[in-house]
């Protein structure tokens, strides 16, 4: 059973976490958190120490989301090609899944914090090379299993699929046109079959 102030507190970073992700933190005031949770700002301060930590608990929310939802595509039954279309299918509706996050949470807040903010900035790499991983185990498991062929080491392709996807995340967003995910996952499918497949 939780207590009032978790209660508070867990409120406070699922109420402000797309804020944060949508405007960036020094696009963020203290009065748009105010304005948000309905609560004061030593009310805000009597659960987080300053502005930084409830904007790293906001970003870590939005991560842990992300991650779960990528680790239930990646680590569920099937063979390794059933799992990796699994994540291409994920990603084809990627833009509807972050929409209450204020959009991709590694791609805005990767962006934003790079100049301004190294603990953000080095939480959003932290949490893209975990995802490169996961899709790394996947491949590992495929080639063990004798399913998979892989040209290069899994990590290494693991880093590039991602890099895809994300270029296809940025573009969508930056144009407001979901087609760039669309047509790019669509690419992705065929390469995985083509050069995995046996």
């Amino acid at each position: 059973m939780t207590t009032k102030a978790e209660r508070t507190t867990a409120y406070i970073i699922e109420t402000v976490a797309p804020i944060f992700n949508r405007q960036g933190y020094v696009g963020t005031s203290m009065s748009d958190l105010t304005e948000a949770t309905g609560l004061t700002k030593g009310a805000l301060y009597g659960n987080f120490e300053n502005k930084d930590a409830l904007a790293l608990a906001a970003f870590e929310y939005n991560s842990t989301r992300l991650l779960h939802a990528l680790e239930k595509q990646l680590s569920g039954p099937g063979t390794a090609m059933e799992r990796l279309a699994n994540l291409t299918e994920f990603y084809k509706n990627y833009d509807t899944f972050t929409r209450d996050m204020g959009g991709c949470p590694i791609l805005n807040v990767g962006v934003d914090a790079q100049y301004n903010h190294r603990t953000l900035a080095a939480a959003a790499r932290e949490t893209a090379r975990t995802i490169e991983g996961k899709i790394a185990v996947v491949l590992e498991d495929g080639i063990r299993e004798g399913e998979l062929r892989l040209p290069v080491p899994p990590l290494l392709f693991a880093k590039q699929l991602f890099t895809m996807i994300l270029g296809a995340v940025t573009m969508a967003t930056i144009s407001n046109d979901r087609k760039y995910l669309h047509n790019t996952i669509a690419y992705l499918e065929i390469l995985i079959k083509k050069e995995l497949g046996k």
